[in-house]
Order: structure tokens, then C-alpha cells, then sequence
């Protein structure tokens, strides 16, 4: 049962990283004045609220409880944001902080997979989705990185 537990946690750190994921991308929305970039944003917070919905579909699967809070994000998440919001004040939101802000974060949300995925407790069935939206968080994390270059 313990493993289980194991598992559920592991899970719901995933579900707290693209909860702030998704309130980091909303942000950087808000802040932006670039539509193109306005809808890679909107494509990416979609893609964690799917992501999200795929890890709760399994923690209930395994009987756990997922985090109740869909707004729910971990301590560091929250400083991580509040560096955003802080940084963004202070340069006047230009492109080039929103652009390593979300890049930061994607930096954070590739780490926060491959840890997962690393750990043995965690079954084939569900490091297969996990792989899967790590891809898809790798390939964000490139396109992230390229358009910061290039800003």
C-alpha cells in the first residue's frame, strides 16, 4: 500500500508542476504583446491541462487522491512565480524575460519528469505516459529556448 502512496505523490507533484505551468503560461499571456506567441502559450497551457487530466485519470486508477485543488501548486512553484511576477515588474514585461521565464519553468517541468520517470515504484503502464509527455515537454522546452535566442 505504501507503494501506492508513493506513487500517488510522485503523481500529484507532476499535477502541481503543470498547474503552475499552465498559471506560468497564463501570465506570460497577459504580459505579452506578441499574438503568435499569444497562441504557442495558449497550445501549451492546454497541453498540461491534458497532461494533468491524463495523471489524475491514474492516480484514481491506483485509488489515490489527486490533488483537490486544480490550483494547487508546490512551495517552490509558488516562489517561482513570485520570481516571475517580480522580475517582470521590475524590466517592464519585455519579451526577452517573459521568453526566460517560461523557459525556466519548462526547464523545471523536463527535470520534474525525468525524476519521476526515473523512480522504480513507478509502473511501466504509466512511465509510458509519463515518456510521452515528457517528449512533448522537450520539444516545448526547444521551441521555448529557440525563440529566446532569437529575441
Amino acid at each position: 500500500m505504501i507503494k501506492n502512496e508513493e506513487i500517488v505523490d510522485d503523481l500529484n507533484d507532476l499535477v502541481k508542476i503543470n498547474n503552475d505551468r499552465i498559471q506560468g503560461y497564463e501570465k506570460a499571456v497577459e504580459d505579452n504583446e506578441d499574438a503568435g506567441l499569444d497562441d504557442l502559450f495558449r497550445h501549451y497551457i492546454i497541453q498540461s491541462q491534458n497532461f494533468r487530466s491524463q495523471l489524475a485519470d491514474h492516480i484514481v486508477r491506483i485509488d489515490g487522491l489527486a490533488v483537490s485543488d486544480a490550483t494547487s501548486t508546490d512551495v517552490s512553484s509558488k516562489i517561482h512565480r513570485a520570481w516571475i511576477d517580480i522580475k517582470a515588474a521590475v524590466t517592464g514585461k519585455d519579451l526577452d524575460t517573459i521568453l526566460s521565464s517560461v523557459e525556466f519553468g519548462e526547464n523545471a517541468a523536463v527535470e520534474a519528469y525525468e525524476d519521476a520517470i526515473e523512480k522504480d515504484h513507478i509502473p511501466a503502464y504509466i512511465k509510458e505516459d509519463l515518456t510521452k509527455q515528457l517528449s512533448e515537454l522537450k520539444a516545448a522546452q526547444e521551441k521555448i529556448k529557440a525563440l529566446h535566442k532569437a529575441a
